[in-house]
């Protein structure tokens, strides 16, 4: 895209993490990227700028995602929008995509899911862009009394909704074991792992776990009580390769995040899943 206007993607969320995630995955597409924290935020950017993709999410404070869908789709129906929720529901998706939503998206997501999405969205926009110049030229020749058409351009049909997590695109290496196997299970301290039948247990509690949640939390029960850095928690646990070390970073502490409100009896105090400052994070089985 050296050459080429860089296409303005608004991203709102109210969480931090998300944010700088969204920004970091989109700019490797050279993506002009401005976040807002809440639906009053982002309709003050879009009365200053016209953005061509918009990524909502559907909790915000004050003004909620589907209510922001609507006015996008009222006042500026350019936009396409693409909704990324942690509170994925059958519910919600059809509600979304009946106030426009192009695509419907879970959290925790991965880049390659993302960065997908966004380019479809641009792309269907590009198409509707050229059916509207269409549509006002064959007006205009009506106007002048040319030849009239048979039929008038149709726009295509809307896509269906996919909700649900995408998984990560599966890489060839496997992580090299080092903890306390017995065959496909791992145990650590309160964890009780079954990669074959992909069953996680924390105590006598079945965790619900995402793909991605479960290869992290069997990678840091494999390797416990040692520590675990950022960049092969990337390659091993979520399969996705990148040399970009901020990266790397923001979207590892992403998916922490989300598992850590998975094991942890407060997430924003955590016990089990600890971060070591400037090297990784490990599981505290002691």
């Amino acid at each position: 895209m050296a050459n080429e206007k860089r296409p303005p993607i608004l991203a709102v969320d109210d969480d931090e993490d998300v944010r700088a995630l969204l920004q970091t995955v989109l700019a490797r597409d050279e993506y002009d990227v401005t976040v807002a924290v809440s639906a009053e935020d982002a309709l003050r950017k879009l009365t200053v700028l016209t953005y061509e993709v918009a990524i909502i999410d559907l909790r915000l404070p004050g003004l909620d995602g589907i209510r922001l869908l609507r006015e996008i789709q009222r006042r500026w129906p350019d936009t396409v929008t693409i909704v990324l929720t942690g509170y994925p529901s059958l519910d919600s998706a059809v509600a979304a995509l009946r106030a426009g939503a192009h695509d419907y998206l879970s959290k925790p997501c991965p880049p390659s899911e993302i960065r997908r999405s966004v380019q479809e969205a641009l792309a269907k926009r590009r198409g509707l862009i050229k059916r509207m110049e269409l549509m006002r030229e064959l007006e205009q020749q009506l106007i002048e009394g040319l030849s009239a058409l048979h039929e008038e351009p149709r726009l295509p049909a809307a896509r269906p909704d996919r909700p649900g997590v995408a998984t990560w695109p599966v890489s060839p290496a496997a992580p090299v074991s080092r903890g306390p196997l017995v065959g496909q299970i791992i145990r650590a301290g309160p964890f009780l792992i079954d990669r074959e039948r992909h069953e996680a247990l924390l105590g006598e509690t079945a965790l619900d776990l995402t793909p991605s949640e479960f290869e992290m939390l069997a990678l840091l029960a494999e390797r416990a009580p040692g520590v675990v850095n950022p960049m092969e928690i990337m390659y091993h646990a979520l399969h996705y390769t990148t040399t970009n070390v901020k990266e790397v970073r923001d979207i590892v502490r992403w998916h922490i995040h989300h598992l850590r409100r998975k094991i942890e009896l407060d997430p924003e105090q955590p016990r089990m899943l600890i971060t070591v400052r400037g090297v990784g994070y490990k599981l505290n089985i002691t």
